[in-house]
C-alpha cells in the first residue's frame, strides 16, 4: 500500500474507531436507560417529581374527569390542584409506574399499535384524596375510573429500532472491540503512529460534540413544536430525565478525544494555539467548492442558528464545551511535551515517542473503563436517595396504622453531623441524607437566625429579643456567661458580615457549626420525592419566625409533602397520609404556624409530651435506680397523644460516642422505653438518640411496631 494510501487508510479507521465507540456508549446506555423496564419507570417517576409534569398530568386526568362527568367542570380547578397535588404521593406514583411498565412492554413488543399511558383505577386515588376536605365532591368521583395520560402512535422507524436494540444486549460489548481493533488498526497502518493518535482523538471528540449538538438540537426542536408553555416544561423535564445523564457522557467521551489527540500531537511539535485557532476559524468560515459540501454546510448553519434563537443557553454551553475541550488540549499537549528528549536527544526520539504512546494507551484505558462503568450503570448521576422497603416506613403492617400508634426512630441535633463542614462536637455520625437512607424517620432540629461572614463562619444573631433565644440563652448561661461567650465568639469569628440575615440550623451557637435550612429542607424533598411510601416528622426548636420556616418549606418544595389535614382523633393513618401526598408531619417547640400556616403545629400546646433530657452519665439515663426518674414528665400536657422519649447522655460540649454504645444497646433502650411507656401510660411516637448508627435502635423501634400490631 502506498504512503498516501496508508494515510488515508488510518484516518478512516480512526474515525470508524470513534463512531463505533460513540455507538457503543449510546447503546449501552439506551440498554440500560431505555429497554430495561425498572429503569425506564424509574427515569419516569424522576420527570414526575417536577412541578410541571405533574401540573400537566393534572390538567391531563381532570380533562378526562370532566369528559366523564361534565357537571364535574364548575370544580375543574379543586379538582386539577388535587391531582397535581397527590401526583407526588405513593399511590399515585404505584398507578403511575405500572402504567410506564404497560407502555414500555406495549413500545417493545409490540403488543398494540397505539402507545398509550394508563392509569388504571385512578378515580379511587383521587377519592381518597378527596375526602378529607371535600367529601360531597369525593363521592362524585367514579372510583373505578382509568385514565390514558399519554396517546401515541410512535414512528415504525423507532419502534423498530427499540425492538432491535432490546434484543441485541451483546452490541455496546460488540462495538466496544470495534471500536478498539479499529484503533489499534489505525495505529499499525499508519505511517506515523503518532499521528494516527491524533486522528483517533480528533475524531472521538468531534463525533461527541456532533452528538451533543444533535441532542440539542433535538430537543430545541421538541420544544418548538409545542405550543402550549406547561406542556413544553413537562416535555423538557421529561427529556432531562432521560437524556441529561447521556448528555453527560458525551462530555466525557470529547474529554477522552482531547485528552488522546493532546497526548499524540505533544509528540510531534509544540501546540500553537494561535496559529491552530486561525486554521479552525478559517476552515469554518471557507466556503467549500463542492455543490454537495456547500449543501452540508448550509444545513448545519441553519441548525446551529435554530439552536442560537430557541435555546441560548445550550448554543452557550456547547461553545463553553468547546472551548474548554481546547483549552485542555493544548494543556495536556505542552506538558506531554515536557517528557520528549532535548534537541540533542533525537536519536532517542523513537524510544521516547514508543514510552509516551503506551502512556497514552494508559490514560485512554483509564477513560474507556469510566465509560464501561457508565454504560454497566446507565447513567452518573448521584446516588439515588430510594431505598429498597415495603409497605409503610418499611412495614406493610404500618400502613393501616394511625400516625399516633407508631413508633419513629428520631435523631436528636439531627443538623448536628460529624459529616457537615466546619462542625464542631457533632451528636450523630452523619448528615441528613445518610440518616433518612439508613431509616431515620424522626428528626429533632434546631433552627436560628445567622450571618455569614466572608471567612465562612456563621454568626449567631441574638439581636431579635422577640424570639426570646437570647433569654433562654441567659437563662441556661447566665448573663454574664452569654456575653463572656459572645465577646470570645467576636475575637474568634474575626470576620465581616457578608450577606444578609439567614436561617440556619445549629446547636445553640451557629459559630460552632450551621447548616442553611434550604440546604436541610432540600435533602428532606429528594428522599420523599424518590420514597412515596415514606412518612416523617420533623420537630423544630424555633427561634426564628413561622413565617420564615414556611417561606423555606415553599422554596425548597418540601410544601408539596407536607402533611395539611388535622392531626387528631381521628389520627390519619400512615396510608391516609400517603395517599394524600402529605406526608410529614411538621412541630414547632415554640411557635407553631397559627391560622397562617396551620400544618406547622405547636408540638408542646396540646399534640407532644416528653421526658427529661438532662442526664451527665449512662447510669443516670438507665440505671435501674434512675428508671422512675429519668420518665418523669417534662415539657408538653399531659393529655396529648404523641410521646417523645428523649434517651441521650449530655455531655455537653462534647458528646461521647461511647455513651451511645451503652445507652442504645438494645437492652438498656427497650427497658426504658417500656419502663416510660407504663409509668406515663403512654406509647413511645419519637424515640431520640445521639449517634443513631451505634447500638440497636431500629431493632428496638421494629420490635415495637410488631408488638403493638400483635395486640
Amino acid at each position: 500500500m502506498s504512503e498516501r494510501g496508508r494515510r488515508i487508510a488510518a484516518v478512516a479507521l480512526a474515525v470508524l474507531a470513534a463512531l463505533a465507540l460513540l455507538l457503543a456508549l449510546v447503546s449501552g446506555y439506551a440498554w440500560r436507560a431505555v429497554f430495561d423496564s425498572d429503569q425506564f419507570a424509574d427515569r419516569a417517576t424522576v420527570a414526575l417529581g417536577n412541578q410541571a409534569v405533574r401540573d400537566e398530568a393534572g390538567r391531563r386526568i381532570t380533562d378526562e374527569l370532566v369528559a366523564a362527568d361534565p357537571d364535574l367542570v364548575a370544580v375543574r380547578p379543586v379538582l386539577e390542584a388535587v391531582v397535581s397535588g397527590i401526583a407526588g404521593g405513593g399511590a399515585f406514583q404505584d398507578l403511575f409506574r405500572a402504567g410506564v411498565r404497560d407502555l414500555h412492554r406495549t413500545i417493545l413488543k409490540r403488543d398494540e399499535d397505539t402507545a398509550t399511558l394508563t392509569l388504571a383505577d385512578i378515580g379511587t386515588t383521587i377519592r381518597g384524596a378527596l375526602e378529607a376536605f371535600q367529601p360531597k365532591l369525593a363521592k362524585k368521583i367514579p372510583p373505578g375510573i382509568e385514565t390514558n395520560l399519554l396517546e401515541s402512535d410512535p414512528p415504525k422507524v423507532l419502534v423498530d429500532i427499540a425492538q432491535f436494540g432490546d434484543d441485541t444486549q451483546w452490541l455496546p460489548i460488540a462495538l466496544l472491540i470495534v471500536g478498539l481493533l479499529a484503533a489499534i488498526g489505525a495505529l499499525r497502518v499508519a505511517v506515523d503512529p503518532r499521528r494516527a493518535g491524533v486522528a483517533i482523538g480528533v475524531s472521538l471528540a468531534l463525533v461527541a460534540v456532533l452528538t451533543i449538538v444533535g441532542l440539542q438540537a433535538g430537543r430545541a426542536i421538541l420544544l418548538t413544536s409545542l405550543d402550549d408553555q406547561g406542556l413544553r416544561d413537562a416535555a423538557a423535564a421529561v427529556w432531562a430525565a432521560y437524556m441529561d445523564d447521556l448528555r453527560t457522557a458525551l462530555f466525557l467521551l470529547a474529554g477522552c478525544g482531547a485528552v488522546i489527540a493532546a497526548a499524540a500531537s505533544s509528540l510531534l511539535r509544540p501546540v500553537d494555539v494561535g496559529a491552530q485557532l486561525r486554521r479552525g476559524w478559517g476552515a469554518a468560515t471557507a466556503e467549500p467548492q463542492r455543490r454537495g459540501w456547500r449543501a452540508i454546510r448550509a444545513v448545519v448553519l441553519i441548525v446551529l442558528g435554530i439552536v442560537i434563537v430557541i435555546d441560548t443557553g445550550a448554543f452557550l454551553s456547547l461553545v463553553a464545551l468547546v472551548v474548554g475541550l481546547y483549552i485542555a488540549y493544548a494543556g495536556v499537549a505542552e506538558l506531554m511535551r515536557l517528557t520528549l528528549p532535548a534537541p540533542d536527544e533525537a536519536a532517542a526520539d523513537q524510544r521516547i515517542g514508543r514510552s509516551a504512546l503506551i502512556a497514552t494507551a494508559i490514560v485512554a484505558g483509564a477513560i474507556f473503563a469510566a465509560g464501561a462503568i457508565f454504560i454497566g450503570v446507565g447513567g452518573i448521576s448521584e446516588r439515588s436517595e430510594a431505598i429498597e422497603t415495603v409497605g409503610c416506613n418499611g412495614s406493610e403492617e404500618l400502613c393501616d396504622r394511625p400516625f399516633d400508634k407508631v413508633a419513629f426512630p428520631a435523631t436528636h441535633n439531627a443538623m448536628s453531623a460529624a459529616t457537615n463542614q466546619r462542625w464542631l462536637f457533632a451528636q450523630q455520625g452523619h448528615g441528613f441524607a445518610d440518616q433518612l437512607h439508613d431509616g431515620i424517620r424522626g428528626l429533632l432540629i434546631d433552627a436560628h437566625y445567622g450571618d455569614p461572614t466572608k471567612g465562612g463562619v456563621v454568626k449567631t444573631d441574638l439581636s431579635d429579643i422577640s424570639r426570646g433565644e437570647r433569654k433562654t440563652y441567659e437563662e441556661e448561661l447566665g448573663p454574664q456567661a452569654l456575653d463572656a461567650a459572645l465577646r470570645i465568639r467576636d475575637r474568634i469569628v474575626d470576620s465581616p458580615v457578608t450577606g444578609d440575615r439567614g436561617v440556619y440550623l445549629c446547636h445553640r451557637f451557629c459559630e460552632l457549626g450551621a447548616l442553611p435550612i434550604d440546604e436541610a429542607f432540600g435533602q428532606y424533598r429528594d428522599f420523599l420525592a424518590a420514597n412515596p411510601d415514606e412518612v416523617l416528622a420533623i420537630d423544630i426548636e424555633d427561634y426564628v419566625e413561622p413565617a420564615d420556616i414556611a417561606a423555606a418549606v415553599k422554596r425548597t418544595g418540601l410544601d408539596e409533602y407536607v402533611y395539611k389535614g388535622p392531626l387528631g382523633d381521628p389520627w390519619p393513618t400512615l396510608q391516609d397520609m400517603i395517599d394524600s401526598g402529605g406526608r410529614v408531619v411538621m412541630l414547632a417547640e415554640n411557635e407553631g404556624g397559627g391560622r397562617a400556616y396551620r400544618w406547622y403545629h405547636p408540638a408542646y400546646k396540646k399534640l407532644l409530651q416528653e421526658t427529661p433530657y438532662s442526664f451527665k452519665t449512662p447510669a443516670e439515663l438507665v440505671g435501674r435506680q434512675h428508671l422512675d426518674d429519668g420518665c418523669e414528665p417534662n415539657r408538653g400536657p399531659d393529655t396529648a397523644p404523641l410521646f417523645l422519649v428523649n434517651h441521650w447522655v449530655d455531655t455537653s460540649p462534647a458528646p461521647k460516642p461511647a455513651n451511645a454504645d451503652k445507652v442504645n444497646a438494645q437492652d438498656a433502650l427497650m427497658k426504658r422505653i417500656k419502663r416510660c411507656q407504663t409509668d406515663r401510660d403512654l406509647l413511645a411516637s419519637l424515640i431520640a438518640v445521639d449517634f443513631y448508627e451505634r447500638g440497636d435502635l431500629f431493632d428496638v423501634v421494629r420490635k415495637l411496631n410488631a408488638q403493638r400490631g400483635s395486640g
